[in-house]
């Protein structure tokens, strides 16, 4: 006669990675029914399934891929891992209990689309890796089989690419098209832009606010051929934790540039106040240097505007990167 219970504890002794899902299994019922109900229809079925599930926890990648190659290397079929199917549906479980804090707490699997893409991400797997990109320009990359040739035309003509995350992962080496090994990372587009058109020789990332997946890739590549990154960030609240961010990840590879007091005292834009979200960013992370300059956009109320000192920075680094 089959005993749930029994089943399970002896494939817990069979599938030690998936133990504690397991245990999840035998000690819940009431969110977990469809799964009790499929094991119970077929337990033979549900045991094969395992081995495909303790494989992908044994194999979970260390650097972005797709979904669907993923589920290739795993079971040999690119569409066995799809949320629309059983496995499918187990491995979010599964992932979703993984990545639970308090045990004591029911698992939350995802329903919604968008809280399966950000499940999936966590554990660096992509249904799809054509929409999380980086704005670059500037900047040489290398395959196994040498210079990347779109990069290489792009570099030599100093033109602006937006790269998806499925070809950064074809990629070895990542470094500045130019003598100096610094690579400007600019949180800002429009500063972005008015930089590429008078200093279109300046190796720079655009990260436009938000760290994508892509972003961190070409980082970890850039700082593996041992470049700097120097971050030019909004005089905001939030341009201030994100540098401090990027501070944290990379320690001793970053530099800010111009996020400073004197800086932002020239930038200050009076007509805007700083709201109670952005009081509450000023008190997030900790990086000593930067202190000051929280304190002082604290102090003024107001945040800085790169745009309003533009033509000094630009200046600037029309200095240093000359034709």
């Amino acid at each position: 006669m089959y005993d749930r219970e029994y089943f399970l504890s002896y494939l817990q002794a069979e599938f030690p990675l998936v133990n504690d899902w397991l245990f999840y299994l035998i000690e819940n019922s009431d969110d977990i029914k469809w799964i009790i109900d499929y094991i119970e229809e077929s337990p033979e079925t549900f045991e094969q399934m395992l081995l495909y599930l303790s494989e992908g926890i044994r194999l979970l990648p260390t650097r972005p891929i797709s979904l669907s190659v993923f589920s290739q290397i795993i079971t040999l079929d690119a569409n066995a891992f799809n949320p629309t199917r059983m496995l499918g549906k187990l491995w979010l479980h599964l992932l979703a209990e993984t990545k639970r804090l308090d045990k004591t707490e029911p698992v939350m699997y995802p329903k919604k689309e968008e809280d399966i893409d950000v499940l999936l991400q966590d554990y660096l797997l992509f249904r799809e890796d054509i929409s999380d990109s980086v704005t670059l320009t500037n900047l040489f990359a290398e395959t196994r089989a040498g210079y990347h040739p779109v990069w290489e035309a792009a570099a030599w003509s100093h033109s602006v690419l937006t790269i998806p995350l499925r070809e950064i992962g074809k990629l070895k080496a990542i470094y500045p098209a130019h003598e100096q090994p610094i690579v400007w990372v600019v949180d800002d587009a429009e500063v972005f832009s008015r930089i590429t058109d008078r200093v279109p020789v300046l190796p720079m990332i655009c990260t436009r606010q938000k760290w994508t997946r892509t972003a961190w890739e070409v980082f970890d590549r850039l700082i593996d051929s041992g470049s700097e990154l120097r971050f030019i960030g909004d005089l905001t609240p939030l341009g201030v934790v994100r540098a401090e961010e990027l501070l944290l990840r990379y320690p001793g590879k970053v530099r800010t540039w111009h996020m400073d007091i004197k800086t932002y005292l020239k930038a200050k834009d009076t007509e805007v106040n700083l709201t109670e979200s952005d009081y509450m960013l000023l008190k997030k992370q900790h990086v000593d240097y930067l202190a000051t300059l929280k304190d002082e956009m604290r102090d003024q109320g107001h945040p800085g505007n790169l745009i309003i000192v533009i033509d000094d920075l630009i200046e600037k680094l029309t200095h240093y990167y000359r034709k």
